[in-house]
């Protein structure tokens, strides 16, 4: 076989292997989880606040998602009387990650409770240094954060029970 031959197959090969075992997709993947971890800014932490928080390990500029690399969330919707027979720690649970509206509706991200994502665990504050975008879906820096701060928010600007 000739080397021209050769290497033309060998292309289609190896083109046909990427698309079969989605090595195409590993290497992409690869590439934005590089991306990923270098636009990391923070790290759940014990919080002075309350409990756990989000803390910088790193100083965030203003106006900055600190969470870029996370997935856009997928939401659904119910309401708490689905939840009647529910264990009660799941209840408390529901309240206190959850916006429980007055009508007793509420989205859910469709991970569920032991899929929440760092930004679920950030602290409310009278004086926020991150705003809430998109009724709390994604979040902005309002100020210069630093290193070893932690991240607060209103809560007010999407929970009733906060204004």
């Amino acid at each position: 076989m000739s080397k021209r031959l050769l290497k033309k197959t060998s292309k289609r090969f190896l083109e046909r292997i990427k698309r079969v075992s989605g090595f195409y997709n590993l290497v992409n993947s690869r590439k934005e989880l590089l991306q990923n971890l270098k636009s990391t800014y923070c790290r759940i932490a014990p919080s002075k606040v309350q409990g756990v928080g989000i803390l910088a390990i790193r100083d965030i500029p203003k106006g900055t998602n600190p969470f870029p690399s996370v997935r856009k969330q997928k939401w659904v919707k119910f309401n708490i009387s689905e939840f009647q027979n529910a264990d009660k720690a799941v209840l408390e649970l529901i309240d206190a990650f959850f916006v429980i509206q007055k009508d007793g509706s509420f989205w859910a991200w469709d991970l569920g409770l032991n899929g929440m994502e760092p930004s679920f665990y950030i602290n409310h504050s009278k004086k926020p240094n991150i705003k809430a975008e998109n009724n709390g879906a994604n979040f902005r820096t309002l100020r210069k954060i630093k290193k070893g701060e932690e991240l607060l928010v209103s809560y007010g600007t999407y929970d009733y029970k906060y204004k």
